[in-house]
């Protein structure tokens, strides 16, 4: 009766409220609502009976729709649970006008696991199926958005995916559908939908919090700092005091990667902020945390709605009017007044309104005062346009320096600055008359879709282009602003209106390119500034053979997978391909591609009509990018008379070639590409090259021309190299519908048909029909996908070829006979019928991603040498090293398949050497990896002090008498068992051997052991050890070679016995910890943090097995070993201080200075000691091109101090 009455109240207040003031909106802003309680769902129930779902209410769903990890697959158990929490969720609304909104969160991505980007399109393509015409989800596709609903004339709602910009793992971006697919386009695309409602309000959601005074907000409570494992489960009160702080503590201060605090989350709010600061009339709401909050600052308002279904601590201040943590939602409430009113509510065992409060009224917003100006729309008859203008594409190139055009090239510079008579765009004429509709692209990459009066869109795009499509990250983040600009001058402007006539001899479709020059024209309005006096080109965007609507490439492969009578014309794509490889045009990835449609009257073909030509004749000559084509970016280099590196050409086309030239064997190879060069002759090449300008053609027809007309003589054995490349590992993919597979013997080789399967006939018509040769092709793999499938190896299958058969969803049929090695992929709970098996490896899982199909992930095999390391320091003299690195990627092996490394280190002065090699084979069996490890060292470069905490060096002898030299090596066997990604447990068996000779350790304290309590014969006597090792490793790092955040921790146990006479057993247990920790993204403030110990649990172990401190370990103030004992411990406080980044052409990178104080002390039996070696020190580190580490550091300490220089992957690099 009591929660009755409460209900009653509250709809009277909420009745009397509207009467004052008529409410023109409302918006309910449901976050975190993931689980049920019991069967129910109280605050969705509560919803349902308080707000009246009429035509002006809209429910939002704040993300974190599903816990704990978002939709999972439809075959796992637990399916129809996750489901029915989206039913009850979706189900507020049944039989009503009102709308439905959901947005994604964290956990709808698998809680930022690597396969999120799957699972929040299934929790899509769930909410999609329902066919509820009031229910939508936004963003679709796991893109970021931003997606754009009118609430009313005055009320905008813009909704984008948060989790899109802290995932870590796969998500759409260059290579996607998307409409942003980068950051920057992204934050383009919110100031330009703000800026268009500049007069309204504006309310921005997204999962993720901008501002909270709860626990990703750092905010902790006495109990979290006693009891911190109460934060993972309620009752577990184990007190902690002190070490109980430092989760809370580093937490509030660094954060993980889902709070606030976090450089990748802090970076996200300040972009889009410093956007929103021009526009007060924008109001954040967002979930995440499991509480209600409403928070203020002297601009925004913002309301956290996220008490669905969880609830967690958080705080009130200043800034924080309301906070709880009961479950509850909250309500905007927009008034025909343009009050804005929120109202939270509570959900216990009764519903109550705990806070109201109006906290913007709208009716009187400024205009942005940045853009007052370039809004004001000129009339035509006000603007006087000129009809051509003589000017260059760009002035930023030709001014170059000497050294710029040594280092970056003189490349297409000449080009740039030439003036070129074009026409001057008249929006108002052109095409007779275009409308602005929408702008694309980034800050830097500009484009704006037009449209004519007939509903016909054009793209009008600027010469002058992005530099992130001509150089990569790790160039671009390093150098100057004009330097990264610079290298544009490598891609020639005029190219892409040479293309339309080398495609149109081959029978391809392509926009055919017009030049302008854009002036500063006020119709253009808010994009005025952007485009005012540029040289664009305008093109009609949806180009087609016969008029037909275009389609994606994402939505291409839709509709491949849904109906199995589509296909894609893959001879067209290879003639397309093949021009591609013609003009050097690297920059081929998925969204490069548009396709038409031919009905063929027995199903649908698609054809591929290519976009975006920027890349064509791409060429620099400069040092920079000459040196990077060499190892680093094999792809770039360039329109030359050969074809350097024909595969790593198509890098950016490794998935898309993979999966639209899968059908054509070495025969329709040749064949196309005799045609190719037969159509493509010389008249077609140099009419081609005429489209340039009249004076851009005197400069390059005749090396353009020569360049073509060498590239198609000699395309024949790069296309095949490039054929074979491709073809070593194939995929062939069915549909969603019932397909049979047959697989037979042709000569040596296998000859694999797909046929569409129905009702009366298994082989209703043929699909795929390919012959394979096994001097090309190793690996098949053959995808079932939906449906019931049936697979046949025929008994004449005869071949050294690899079969994997991935059964798909569905209850499917195997017939497997011959002799062919296969691999058989399916799940255990369907009803599959395995009717023969032969060479058949049974892989069968009960997990359904055993059936998983991803058009991406095709990564080439890597290879670096020589890798370089250089060192200096008083111990060693003067050191240097080589190495060899080989990475490896395979079939459903992440993160790869193998990585192998391979190193020596050869000291000058001393003549030793060592040895070291690290593989590490992933998947090796079944789920288990295999890691081998081999080190020998000829011999040591060691000291021997003794033992003890409080050893002493002798002033009557010279530091070299300490000097021990032995030689070891030392292998083991581990195999690994990785948990959640970065917990890696390891177990297998370890060998050491131990030598020495009396030589080398003439006049050192080896030749007289007796003075610290060694015996010589057991000093000079050979020792090998047979034992086990056990480890476990965590390792979270967000860089190998420079980390900035995330920790390392490795513990061993390892236990040898001894096998030769007179060989102790050993036992022994290290641990180690590094934790890395920066506030900003730019992380120019490091902080790392170094713990650890160990013992030895043996009483007899030999002096090269104790434990020790040093320059070369954990103590880098005093000499190399100079504390050694049954037990050890230390810590190591260093800072890491960005000083400047250096952009220069020669060497760009980070410069930077590094603090540091080691501590630490060993311990042995029968020896009092209290102290506590401490050394601190100081150096600089410069890190060129994020690739080496150049440091040079000194650490002092009461006996001396020591230098450090080297050249590697670590700050101080001894032998």
């Amino acid at each position: 009766m009591k929660a009755l009455l409460s209900l009653l109240f509250i709809v009277y207040c909420v009745a009397a409220r509207a009467q004052k003031d008529t409410i023109a909106a409302r918006i309910v802003l449901i976050g975190d609502a993931g689980e049920l309680t019991n069967g129910h769902h109280p605050v969705v129930d509560a919803v349902r009976q308080l707000i009246p779902m009429d035509e002006k209410t809209t429910i939002l769903y704040l993300g974190d729709n599903l816990y704990r990890e978002g939709l999972p697959d439809e075959q796992y158990s637990y399916y129809m649970a996750s489901r029915s929490v989206l039913d009850t969720q979706l189900s507020i609304a049944d039989n009503t006008p009102a709308k439905i909104y959901m947005i994604p969160g964290n956990h709808d991505w698998e809680n930022g696991k690597r396969t999120g980007w799957e699972t929040v399109i299934r929790e899509q393509a769930y909410v999609d199926q329902l066919g509820k015409k009031n229910v939508k989800f936004y963003p679709e596709g796991g893109c970021p958005g931003p997606d754009e609903v009118s609430i009313t004339p005055d009320v905008t709602l813009v909704m984008f995916d948060t989790q899109w910009w802290l995932h870590p793992y796969d998500k759409p971006e260059i290579e996607s559908d998307c409409n942003c697919r980068t950051k920057d386009e992204l934050l383009t695309q919110l100031d330009d939908i703000f800026s268009h409602n500049s007069k309204k309000l504006i309310i921005l959601a997204g999962h993720h919090t901008f501002k909270s005074s709860g626990v990703h907000g750092g905010y902790f409570k006495l109990k979290q700092h006693i009891f911190p494992f109460t934060d993972m489960s309620p009752n577990l009160y184990i007190p902690l005091p002190l070490i109980g702080s430092i989760y809370p503590v580093a937490r509030s201060v660094f954060g993980t990667p889902q709070d606030l605090k976090h450089p990748v989350y802090a970076d996200m709010i300040g972009s889009i902020q410093k956007i929103a600061k021009k526009y007060p009339h924008v109001v954040f709401v967002a979930g995440h945390e499991h509480s209600l909050q409403l928070i203020k600052d002297s601009t925004y308002n913002y309301i956290v709605s996220g008490g669905g279904s969880k609830h967690n601590r958080v705080s009130t201040n200043k800034k924080t009017p309301f906070a709880t943590t009961t479950n509850g939602f909250a309500v905007l409430e927009i008034s025909t007044n343009k009050n804005v009113r929120v109202n939270f509510y509570t959900v216990g065992d009764s519903t109550r309104e705990a806070y109201s409060e109006v906290i913007q009224n709208f009716s009187k917003i400024p205009e942005p005062v940045a853009d007052s100006a370039s809004r004001k729309i000129a009339s035509p008859e006000t603007i006087k346009y000129k009809d051509t203008i003589n000017i260059s594409a760009s002035d930023k190139y030709d001014s170059a320096s000497w050294s710029k055009r040594v280092m970056v090239g003189s490349n297409y510079r000449k080009e740039w600055s030439a003036p070129v008579n074009m026409k001057v765009f008249n929006i108002h004429k052109e095409k007779g008359g275009l409308k602005i509709k929408s702008l694309g692209g980034g800050k830097q990459t500009k484009s704006l879709t037009l449209t004519d009066s007939t509903g016909r869109e054009w793209k009008l795009r600027t010469v002058d282009k992005n530099p992130a499509n001509a150089i990569p990250e790790t160039f671009r983040n390093t150098l100057e602003a004009d330097v990264v600009q610079d290298f544009i001058s490598a891609s020639h402007p005029y190219a892409p209106l040479t293309i339309p006539t080398l495609a149109e001899a081959l029978g391809l479709v392509e926009a055919q390119p017009q030049l302008f020059f854009v002036p500063d024209d006020p119709s253009f309005g808010y994009y005025r500034p952007m485009f005012a006096n540029t040289v664009c080109t305008l093109e009609e965007k949806d180009t087609s053979r016969y008029g037909e609507n275009t389609r994606s490439t994402e939505k291409v492969f839709d509709k491949l997978i849904e109906q199995n009578d589509h296909r894609v014309d893959q001879p067209m794509v290879l003639r397309a391909r093949l021009l591609d490889i013609l003009i050097a045009d690297f920059d081929r990835h998925f969204d490069q591609w548009k396709w038409g449609t031919i009905d063929t009257g027995k199903g649908r073909l698609y054809y591929p009509i290519p976009k975006d030509r920027d890349q064509a004749y791409f060429l620099s000559n400069g040092v920079i990018l000459s040196l990077a084509a060499e190892r680093e970016l094999p792809m770039l280099k360039g329109f030359r008379y050969n074809f350097p590196k024909i595969n790593w050409l198509s890098w950016s086309a490794r998935d898309f070639d993979r999966l639209f030239l899968t059908d054509l064997g070495a025969t329709e190879w040749k064949n196309q590409i005799h045609d190719f060069q037969k159509t493509l002759n010389d008249s077609v090449i140099e009419a081609a090259v005429k489209k340039l300008p009249p004076n851009i053609l005197k400069m390059d027809s005749a090396t353009l021309v020569s360049k073509l007309l060498t590239r198609r003589n000699n395309l024949e054995k790069p296309a095949l190299k490039y054929y074979r490349f491709i073809s070593k590992r194939v995929n062939v993919v069915g549909s969603n519908q019932k397909e049979y597979f047959k697989v037979t013997g042709y000569e040596k080789g296998l000859r694999v048909r797909v046929y569409a399967r129905t009702k009366k006939s298994d082989t209703s018509f043929v699909m795929y029909d390919r012959v394979f040769d096994p001097h090309v092709t190793k690996d098949v793999r053959l995808y079932g996908l939906n449906d019931d499938d049936k697979f046949e190896i025929d008994s004449t299958a005869r071949s050294k070829i690899r079969v994997s058969i991935i059964g798909g969803k569905g209850n499917d049929t195997f017939n497997i006979r011959g002799h062919v090695v296969n691999y058989l992929y399916d799940l255990t709970t369907e009803k599959n019928f395995i009717q023969h098996k032969s060479h058949t490896r049974n892989l069968t899982s009960r997990e359904p991603p055993v059936n998983y199909y991803n058009i991406l992930g095709f990564n080439y095999n890597i290879n670096r040498f020589p890798r370089l390391n250089i060192g200096y320091n008083v111990e060693d003299g003067v050191f240097l090293g080589l190495g060899f690195f080989r990475r490896t990627f395979g079939f459903r092996n992440l993160p790869y398949a193998s990585d192998q490394r391979l190193g020596g280190l050869y000291a000058l002065s001393e003549g030793a050497y060592q040895i070291r090699y690290r593989g590490e084979f992933n998947h090796f069996i079944r789920n288990n990896d295999v890691l081998v490890n081999f080190t020998s060292v000829h011999p040591t470069l060691n000291n021997f002090f003794g033992l003890g905490n409080r050893t002493e060096i002798d002033p009557q002898y010279n530091i070299t008498f300490y000097h021990v030299r032995y030689n070891y090596v030392e292998t083991e066997i581990l195999f690994r068992r990785r948990f959640f990604e970065k917990l890696h447990i390891m177990l297998g068996p370890t060998a050491y051997w131990y030598w020495n000779k009396l030589s080398d350790n003439a006049g050192k304290i080896l030749s007289q052991p007796s003075l610290i309590g060694l015996d010589s014969e057991s000093v000079y006597s050979k020792k090998n050890y047979i034992g086990g090792k056990f480890a476990v490793n965590f390792n979270n790092l967000n860089n190998e070679l420079f980390p900035t955040r995330g920790v390392l921790w490795n513990t061993q146990f390892v236990s040898m016995a001894g096998v030769t006479k007179s060989t102790n057993n050993i036992t022994t247990l290290t641990s180690d910890m590094s934790v890395y920790a920066s506030i900003s993204q730019a992380a120019n403030f490091i902080a790392v943090v170094r713990l650890g110990g160990g013992h030895i649990f043996s009483k007899n172990f030999e002096y090269f097995q104790a434990l020790s401190l040093g320059q070369n370990n954990f103590l880098r103030g005093f000499r190399k070993s100079r504390f050694a004992g049954s037990s050890v411990a230390y810590n190591s406080l260093e800072a890491r201080i960005k000083l400047a980044d250096v952009r220069s052409y020669l060497f760009p990178g980070i410069f930077g200075l590094v603090l540091f104080n080691d501590v630490g002390r060993v311990w042995v039996k029968n020896e009092t000691s209290h102290t506590w070696h401490d050394a601190p020190g100081a150096g600089f580190y410069f890190i060129p091109f994020k690739m080496v580490i150049i440091s040079a550091t000194v650490a002092f300490s009461k006996e001396e101090k020591i230098f450090n220089f080297s050249v590697g992957t670590k700050l101080n690099l001894t032998f």
